[in-house]
Order: C-alpha cells, then structure tokens, then sequence
C-alpha cells in the first residue's frame, strides 16, 4: 500500500472506528495494519478498486460537500458527516463505505486491548468448550 493510501486510509480508520465506552485505546495503527494484511485476500476487483474509492473519498470534499480541501485534513466532525453523506447517497459510494466500515470493525473489534475491554476470552472460550466435549464423551 503506498504512503498517501496509506494515510487515507488512516483518516478513514479515524473517524469510523468506536470511541467511548471504554473503546477510546490508543490502537489505530493496529487497525491499519490489519486491515492492510487484509487486502491482499480481498477479491481482484476490490483490490483494484479500494485504492481508486480512497482518493475519491480523499478528494471528493469539493465535488460532494463543497468544501476545498482533502477529506485527511477536514476536522473530525466534518469528516464523519461526509462519510455520512456517501452512506446517504447510496450506490457505489454508498457501498465503498459499507466495505471500509465492514474492514474497520472487524479489525478493531478483533484488537486483543478491545477483546479484553469487552471481557471476551476467546482462547479460554475454546478451552472450556474442549473440556467440556471431553467429560460428555469420556
């Protein structure tokens, strides 16, 4: 991934992941990493097209908000309320956004700092499983 996707990407990150609540950890760059380990098992098409759908997010303030400059530089309240607005439009973007959310979630809600804030152990879940399997068949 190159710098500038990279850093798009980041600013996506920013604004889309859960704050409060005990989810304000300080693990963006985790995010990022994995969603960037990610990519390559995406579908060719995504692939190809996540890149493209970053700069016209990167970009489009302008275009879709009137408003000059890059979505990376807007303030936090009016980056959320363009992602907003590409949820709203439905479509392409509406589904671009879709995919970055789904990437983002599943990215931070598998962080071992956000599994261990919402208490679940899923290694011990397993152990308890295991056991338990035994003593029905033993």
């Amino acid at each position: 991934m190159s710098p500038r996707t990279r850093r798009i990407l980041a600013a996506v990150v920013a604004v889309i992941r859960p704050r409060g609540h005990g989810f304000d950890q300080p693990i963006d760059g985790d995010v990022l990493d994995e969603m960037e380990r990610f990519f390559p098992f995406l579908p060719w098409p995504l692939r190809l097209g996540l890149p493209a759908g970053l700069r016209l997010i990167e970009f489009g303030p302008p275009l879709f908000v009137r408003r000059l400059g890059r979505f990376s530089r807007l303030p936090p309240e009016d980056a959320a309320a363009y992602l907003e607005g590409f949820q709203r439009a439905g479509g392409l973007r509406a589904a671009l956004l879709l995919g970055l959310r789904t990437l983002v979630l599943l990215a931070f809600y598998q962080h071992p700092q956000v599994l261990s804030s919402l208490e679940v152990d899923w290694a011990g879940r397993a152990e308890d499983l295991v056991r338990r399997r035994a003593e029905i068949v033993g």
